[in-house]
């Protein structure tokens, strides 16, 4: 019995103990009640070990079982608290994604909101650089006209001659008014056109010419302190493809900081070739740049010294160092304090011009000199197009045709690598579209470009020349009507302009009449008396301006004989007009697959910046959550 206890309730070993113990004591007690044979305690002793042996047996899969039990069971714990630490785990990490949810939309809402502020500012930029832009047009195209009028045409002065000292100063008046009339072109240019550098237009330019007319431009203040200017150029310097406008204002800053650090002696522009690059050097005489000074001459806003001799905006030597890399080059500066100053930059000479026999161009075209880049040929109706396409795409020479005809012969003239219709021209024209003709490998480029003639045919007149105008302007602009004018009326509040524009017609031709008017209603009194052939119109005047004279002449019968053209700053909202219409690229050749790739590479991006800039623009405020 107690062995059968001891294996139901304890382990085999404490059973096998108590069996143990038991015979032992059955043993002991068969001695002491004086059993004298082996074989009377053997039957017990064998009868506890079989009743050991049975239950040691009859417990062991009991055993297991319970084992098995009790280990699935303490995994099971062990599961249900990796389980309790997992969710309370995924509970911290979903509040922690509650919490960046939340921030992600404050941070996108923020960002919306950073967007449509940079949109009103990117706008307010634009607006206030072209209204800047336009107020300065008028005041500089009467200083380049007049003084155009009077070096070019000085017969229209009675024919009285100007003398040759006034000649000069008046030459390098005009000089400087191109030239800041070309900066002010570009940056209406920069403030209609998103460009992620400055746009350089690039040309065949010779650099005895430019650094002549920048010295020119700064001898007088030169020779006021008393200091002499030398340029020399050598001979084998060749022509060189770069925007000469730049390159002169490069050497304009230079100049015009020698001057203002030099109290005596001599300023020096030198140009000379050293293997493939044209090395342009201007040395002064001056009080020199001390080291600490020099190792920041290029930044931005860097003065090269202090008090006094503190003049400028410290932009000059960083916006030169920027040009002249536009174009492949470098800049640096040599100076030692009262040794002077050296300024050194470099720039690449590519294929020399005048080696390839000269393209014959067709009529109504003007081919360029060969640079041996690809040539596009340009059907459009306002050749102005070209100063914008040069300026803003580099690697190409660009020819601009009127008709469709011309279009072709300049194709086949110069093996055109592409030729871009106007959209605009192309709808006006289909009869010349259905007969023009290019060979098969010729791409043909459908888009719709700015032009101002077209903006003229939309305001009621037939043609629009932007101010500043010069002489050559309005002789073109004149030469396209037919039949030719023969009676002109001037209208502009301005009598200054007024007279410049006399002295432009004077110049061209001397027969014809003009007639003068300073503003809207008197100019349609005289239309309406006199009928002129033409009327050169100011859109921007006071009481009644060219937008209601254009008006008032489209419903007035007797006033329709008349041709406008259109002599006025356009403004911003006309500038900066969205340009309507597809861009197709077609080819008769067709387009190979890697052909096709490179279209959508370059203009998938563009694509992608104007989705993203008009998602953001139409996007609403997000709902934040609580907290």
């Amino acid at each position: 019995l107690v062995v059968l206890v001891a294996s139901t309730l304890t382990n085999p070993r404490v059973t096998w103990g108590v069996t143990f113990a038991s015979i032992v004591l059955v043993t002991a007690i068969g001695l002491n009640m004086g059993i004298a044979r082996w074989t009377d305690v053997a039957f017990p002793i064998t009868l506890i070990l079989l009743t050991a042996l049975t239950s040691w047996l009859s417990a062991q899969r009991l055993l297991v079982a319970l084992s098995w039990t009790l280990n699935m069971t303490q995994q099971a714990q062990q599961n249900a608290e990796e389980a309790r630490q997992h969710r309370a785990e995924l509970a911290r990490v979903l509040k922690s994604l509650d919490d960046a949810y939340v921030r992600l939309e404050r941070a996108n809402e923020a960002l919306i909101y950073a967007q449509e502020a940079a949109a009103r500012a990117y706008r307010f930029k634009a607006e206030f650089v072209a209204n800047v832009s336009h107020e300065l047009r008028t005041p500089l195209n009467l200083i380049t006209g007049f003084s155009e009028m009077m070096v070019t045409a000085p017969e229209s002065y009675k024919g009285t001659p100007l003398p040759s000292e006034y000649r000069g100063d008046i030459m390098a008046i005009y000089r400087s008014a191109r030239h800041l009339s070309n900066l002010i072109d570009d940056v209406l240019d920069l403030s209609r056109i998103e460009a992620g550098s400055m746009p350089l237009t690039r040309e065949p330019t010779d650099l005895r010419e430019v650094a002549s007319e920048a010295a020119d431009m700064v001898k007088g203040l030169a020779q006021a302190r008393g200091l002499h200017v030398e340029v020399s150029v050598a001979d084998d310097v060749p022509i060189l493809d770069l925007d000469r406008t730049r390159i002169r204002q490069v050497l304009l800053n230079l100049l015009s900081n020698a001057t203002r650090f030099t109290d005596k002696g001599w300023i020096r522009v030198r140009v000379q070739r050293e293997d493939r690059e044209a090395v342009i050097t201007v040395a002064d005489s001056g009080r020199g740049i001390n080291p600490e000074r020099l190792a920041r001459a290029f930044e931005a806003f860097s003065q090269l010294e202090d008090g006094q001799a503190r003049q400028g905006s410290g932009l000059g030597l960083a916006v030169s160092r920027r040009f002249v890399e536009l174009h492949g080059g470098r800049m640096w500066i040599e100076s030692q304090p009262g040794q002077g100053t050296t300024v050194y930059f470099t720039l690449p000479i590519g294929q020399p011009y005048g080696q390839i026999r000269p393209l014959r161009a067709p009529i109504g075209t003007r081919l360029p000199a060969h640079s041996g880049r690809p040539v596009v040929v340009v059907l459009h109706d306002d050749t102005r197009i070209l100063s914008l396409l040069k300026r803003h795409i580099q690697g190409y020479d660009f020819v601009c045709a009127e008709t469709a005809a011309d279009a072709q012969k300049a194709v086949e003239a110069t093996a055109a690598a592409a030729l871009i219709v106007d959209a605009a021209w192309a709808e006006r024209s289909p009869q010349q579209m259905e007969k023009l003709h290019v060979p098969q490998h010729t791409s043909i480029i459908h888009c719709s470009l700015p032009s101002a003639r077209r903006l003229g045919y939309l305001l009621g007149a037939v043609d629009f020349v932007p101010k500043p105008v010069t002489r050559q302007d309005l002789a073109a602009a004149l030469a396209r009507l037919h039949p030719p004018a023969k009676t002109i009326l001037i209208v502009d509040d301005d009598p200054h302009v007024v007279r410049l524009l006399k002295r432009m017609l004077r110049a061209e031709d001397r027969s014809l009449t003009t007639l003068e008017a300073f503003g809207g209603k008197e100019a349609l009194e005289i239309v309406r008396t006199k009928t002129p052939d033409v009327m050169l119109l100011d859109l921007v005047m006071p009481d009644v301006d060219g937008y209601a004279v254009l008006q008032a002449m489209a419903n007035d019968a007797t006033t329709m004989k008349t041709k406008v053209i259109i002599i006025s700053a356009p403004r911003p909202e006309q500038e900066s007009a969205v340009l309507s219409g597809p861009i197709t690229v077609a080819r008769g050749a067709g387009f190979s697959l890697t052909e096709t790739l490179g279209f959508l590479q370059a203009a998938l991006p563009q694509a992608a910046s104007s989705a993203r800039i008009a998602v953001a623009s139409v996007a609403e405020p997000v709902e934040t959550r609580p907290g």
